[in-house]
């Protein structure tokens, strides 16, 4: 069976959700390791095994992750103890080079102090008589549940677990110190986290009434932007209305001035038609009169010639021919004495003459 390791993403991943949570306060309300420690391993597996199987093939459960979070404790002592300078001193630079989330650890669970002068115990003694020292020093080493099988889960686990080649390291030197010095830590964490209820109380309620205040201010400013976008909308609707009954009006001004001109030119046409017409009609006129005043001559000539045809044939000197041309009408005599002196016609007959 392959052997589960984390790798550096993962735990950064998990130091990530779990300060989260504790920032939140929604650690402090769970009671037991189940419900702290689920929603992390979930996070983790959603973000990482989910996605990428290949790259990260194991599903953690909430076991888990509690027993890495123990690990990693024993991690950053050890780290801790590496860089260590003097006493009281340490080249915390250094600690990522030998545990890349060596401050992120730090940042989310804060130091661990080292113990001074800490008694050697050889690693098989250390193995069997943990429980045992633990429990006549008082200290419980475990979860805030009451499961007893959990410490044995850990110790299998840690042989599992990468980090806990780094804790074999260090051997008899730490390793029994570091398990009491976790006793102890976990118990004033769990004081700790009482205090901090007791004194949450109060502020969970302070907080509810911002979060309330907040979520009512995000409201306000919602709806003020929902109005400001309503008017934005209306503005522009209205200057859309004002330019379409702008372009309307400049497109019924064309349309009249259009038909101005038009009509203008029609006038104008209707103008000279008529000057036309009328040019014609008088052209018409004076054709027709010309032609009367013709006519009129033929008829007086005429008149002449059969006046002069008479006047031969009867003669001048006849009492009967003298007395019926004195009762001719003296327009006739006047025309017929006239037209004596009247060129004949060129289109004549001869034999009128």
């Amino acid at each position: 069976m392959k052997r589960k390791k984390w790798s550096e993403v993962e735990e950064e991943t998990l130091l990530t959700k779990y300060s989260e949570l504790l920032r939140s306060g929604t650690l402090a309300k769970l009671k037991t390791r189940e419900k702290k420690f689920k929603p992390v391993a979930e996070h983790v597996n959603a973000v990482h095994h989910l996605r990428h199987p290949s790259s990260f093939p194991f599903k953690w459960s909430w076991r888990d992750v509690s027993i890495k979070v123990q690990n990693m404790r024993h991690q950053y002592l050890g780290v801790k103890q590496k860089i260590r300078l003097s006493p009281h001193h340490f080249n915390w630079k250094d600690g990522p080079n030998h545990w890349e989330n060596f401050l992120k650890y730090k940042q989310v669970f804060g130091d661990v102090q080292l113990l001074e002068n800490p008694k050697p115990l050889s690693n098989s003694a250390n193995h069997h008589n943990k429980p045992s020292d633990s429990a006549e020093l008082g200290f419980e080493i475990g979860s805030d549940d009451d499961d007893d099988n959990d410490e044995d889960e850990n110790e299998n686990d840690n042989k599992d677990d990468n980090e806990d080649e780094e804790v074999s390291r260090l051997g008899s030197v730490v390793s029994g110190v570091l398990q009491l010095r976790e006793a102890v830590v976990k118990r004033e964490e769990r004081r700790r986290e009482r205090e901090f209820r007791r004194e949450k109380g109060e502020g969970d309620r302070e907080r509810k009434k911002k979060e309330v205040e907040f979520k009512r201010e995000k409201r306000r400013e919602w709806l003020e932007e929902r109005e400001l976008e309503f008017e934005e909308r209306q503005l522009r609707w209205a200057r859309m209305e004002l330019e379409k009954r702008a372009r309307l009006e400049r497109e019924l001004e064309a349309e009249r001035q259009r038909r101005k001109v038009l009509e203008e030119k029609m006038g104008e046409e209707e103008m000279e038609w008529r000057q036309r017409m009328v040019a014609m009609q008088v052209e018409h006129e004076k054709q027709m009169m010309q032609m009367h005043i013709e006519a009129c001559q033929n008829q007086m000539q005429i008149l002449g010639i059969m006046t002069r045809l008479l006047c031969q044939f009867f003669g001048s000197g006849a009492d009967g021919l003298g007395g019926g041309l004195g009762t001719l009408p003296p327009q006739v005599l006047h025309h017929a004495t006239g037209l004596g002196n009247v060129k004949p016609d060129t289109n004549s007959p001869s034999e009128f003459m």
